[in-house]
């Protein structure tokens, strides 16, 4: 007789469209791909396409991702009250000691003692910015059976502090969905761009990141290099600072008098099209506080084929594993005259262009694949389980 399929709750944001905060897409990837289990999703409203395989939990009446107080109330009251067959929570999401304090404490106890079974619980953490590199305090962070990191660098860390039960699953992408491909000529003028322009992709953030001054004051020596030459920053505002450094920058490009020469995109419906239409991808980030150790838009552009320009910061360059796959910039030149010479490195030299365009797409496709990345989280669930049925015994 075959087990039944195991009972799997995703515990992230609300799970709908528009397809844009990385936990939330990669918990429906995961979902989607594993047909062994139901898995069981947290949204707002219903899912666009109906799979056997997902239950849906429209327990969220607010698409926004910066949950308020009401929305985390009614997550944690779901909690409180978790569905009967519930075998496994995964959590997708930086966790807070305020958060994790009320789920050791309160909600997790309360769901226990209202299921007749045991439920095991995975965090997987993408980043680990949120602590200090000789804290004892992980335990206000980290509160799961198994503990997940997208990193080595971040799974060393922990091991050094004494966490036990972690583990590195490399996050992936859909090799099929982000691929290179000619650009589309539509989209190209739909964003007003010429078919003899090269084109510059940034789609990273305003303000954590602190790499918007560099990118802005490096464009004025771009353009005069390589006058047919526009910037795409595809940027999602995501707090009052976010807008307020837009404006700033809207404000300085109009002083520079490049307004032509810079598309504000705030959100795009398909990004694979977007990287599809640009010559270079760049990602000049200072620091990486709160964002994933192994950024995938990083890995998009990367399984697109674009020739890509990243920071030499731990653990952002562990998306480099097959030789010559990208260029980094090394801590003394994040600076604007160093990125400069980089993109032009790029532009004026088509056999470095193709090179890295094809090293590229081979890194993705030998260590960034979703479909590997999705059998190892199955390997992940059927240990959890094990673990779960030996306490049941």
């Amino acid at each position: 007789m075959s087990n039944p399929k195991k009972q799997i709750l995703m515990v992230t944001r609300p799970i709908c469209l528009p397809w844009n905060e990385a936990s939330k897409n990669f918990a429906y990837e995961l979902a989607k791909r594993i047909k062994e289990n139901t898995f069981h999703l947290l949204t707002y409203k219903n899912l666009p396409k109906k799979l056997a395989n997902i239950e849906e939990h429209p327990i969220y009446t607010s698409p926004d991702l910066q949950l308020s107080l009401k929305q985390k109330l009614r997550l944690l009251k779901f909690l409180a009250r978790l569905p009967a067959g519930i075998d496994i929570l995964h959590f997708l999401f930086t966790p807070s000691p305020l958060t994790t304090a009320i789920l050791k404490r309160t909600v997790l106890p309360m769901a226990r003692a209202r299921k007749a079974s045991p439920f095991s619980t995975i965090q997987t953490v993408a980043t680990l910015n949120f602590l200090k590199m000789n804290s004892n305090n992980w335990k206000t962070y980290l509160f799961a059976d198994k503990i997940v990191t997208h990193s080595n660098y971040s799974k060393n860390r922990l091991l050094k502090l004494g966490v036990p039960n972690v583990t590195c699953i490399k996050p992936g992408v859909d090799l099929q969905k982000f691929r290179p491909r000619p650009k589309n000529k539509l989209i190209l003028r739909k964003l007003g761009i010429e078919e003899d322009e090269k084109v510059i992709l940034y789609t990273g953030e305003y303000v954590r990141l602190k790499a918007m001054d560099t990118i802005i004051a490096s464009l004025p020596q771009l353009i005069k290099r390589y006058p047919a030459l526009k910037l795409i920053l595809a940027c999602r505002i995501k707090s009052p600072q976010d807008a307020e450094k837009e404006k700033e920058v809207q404000k300085k490009i109009a002083e520079l008098r490049l307004t032509s020469k810079v598309i504000y995109l705030e959100t795009f419906p398909e990004m694979n099209q977007l990287y599809n239409s640009a010559d270079v991808f760049i990602f000049p980030a200072k620091e990486m506080t709160g964002k994933f150790d192994l950024a995938l838009t990083v890995l998009e552009a990367m399984a697109s084929g674009l020739p890509v320009i990243i920071s030499d910061i731990q653990p952002l360059t562990e998306v480099i594993q097959y030789p010559d796959s990208a260029l980094t910039l090394a801590n003394t030149e994040r600076t604007p005259r160093e990125l400069t010479l980089k993109i032009l490195k790029v532009l004026q030299n088509n056999k470095l262009a193709n090179k890295l365009k094809v090293n590229a797409r081979k890194n993705a496709e030998s260590f960034f694949d979703i479909k590997e990345c999705t059998k190892k989280y199955q390997q992940l669930y059927k240990k959890v389980e094990t673990t779960s049925l030996k306490s049941k015994q």
